[in-house]
């Protein structure tokens, strides 16, 4: 591993990690990072994982990532100094948006998804781009942002789409505990923004629930009392905080969720919900909202700490 050190003082503080390739969707993670650092008083690590054309090809990375090692026909010092570059070109860009933000850049050995994974169990918060260099655009399993989303022991903010800059933080909710700690972020990360908290429960079409219960926002009797609950919670212990709870009926969550994206400053849910799914996100809201949100996505999976 090599670090690039980029500023002299950091606040001991576990610091905002985003992981940087060249890609455009990179440099929007960075962006976004830098600006959640300085929010949120941490300092800002910014991650390249550096795959030698060894590891991509004898076998380095695990045998369920597409291939993302750098190309062959370049010799691996040129591309260690191609990585260098990238590092000192985000450092850059993260200098010109916020001068006086605590800064290091760290360049490490393997696999994207192995590295950003491990960097997880020190950071608060981990930002990453929807896809990097290697495209995956219709490659939903096996993706670097999913595997990193389903491993990582921190929140996860995957940049998608653009951000309404005075819109709500919107929290998927389902009475699980991994909906509740999404919540717990969801209202923290609100608060940091200046943003009012939008607490929403998708519920299926349920006949003996009359139209003006559902027009008015009146929950449906069925929903879990935990969910309510949890907004007396969060306003208490927010309480300068405008908290919204939302009920939307006859339709899926993922969709509810994916149409909340279109007006939200970010869309947080949990990794996992009651149904379970321990290991396998294919089919679930939390990857449709990785692939189809048309705003920044925050994961809060079971590992994260609470906040």
């Amino acid at each position: 591993m090599d670090d690039v050190a980029e500023t002299s003082k950091t606040p001991a503080r576990r610091p905002v990690i985003v992981g940087v390739d060249g890609s455009d969707p990179s440099l929007a993670a960075v962006d976004l990072a830098a600006d959640e650092a300085a929010l949120r008083r941490a300092p800002l690590e910014v991650v390249h994982a550096f795959n030698p054309p060894v590891l991509a090809s004898v076998g380095g990375a695990p045998p369920d990532l597409p291939p993302v090692g750098p190309s062959a026909d370049l010799t691996e010092p040129a591309l260690r100094e191609r990585a260098e570059e990238l590092l000192h070109e985000a450092a850059e860009r993260v200098r010109r948006r916020h001068p006086a933000l605590a800064m290091i850049s760290r360049r490490h050995d393997g696999a994207p998804a192995e590295v950003l994974t491990d960097a997880s169990h020190h950071a608060s918060l981990l930002v990453l781009g929807h896809r990097g260099l290697g495209g995956f655009t219709e490659l939903l399993v096996g993706s670097v942002s999913i595997q990193v989303v389903n491993h990582a022991t921190c929140p996860v903010i995957v940049v998608r789409g653009s951000a309404t800059a005075a819109g709500p933080v919107v929290v998927g909710v389902d009475g699980s505990d991994g909906s509740h700690r999404a919540a717990e972020f969801a209202a923290e990360t609100a608060v940091w923004y200046g943003a009012s908290l939008t607490v929403l429960y998708a519920w299926p079409h349920d006949p003996g629930w009359a139209p003006a219960q559902a027009q008015a926002g009146e929950p449906p009797p069925a929903v879990p009392e935990s969910v309510t609950e949890l907004v007396v919670e969060l306003t208490e212990r927010h309480p300068e905080l405008s908290v919204t709870p939302v009920v939307r009926r006859g339709q899926a969550t993922h969709e509810t969720l994916v149409a909340a994206s279109r007006n939200a400053r970010l869309v947080v849910v949990g990794a996992r919900g009651i149904g379970g799914f321990r290991g396998l996100l294919l089919g679930s809201v939390s990857q449709a909202l990785v692939h189809h949100s048309e705003c920044p996505v925050a994961v809060v999976g079971p590992d994260a700490p609470p906040h």
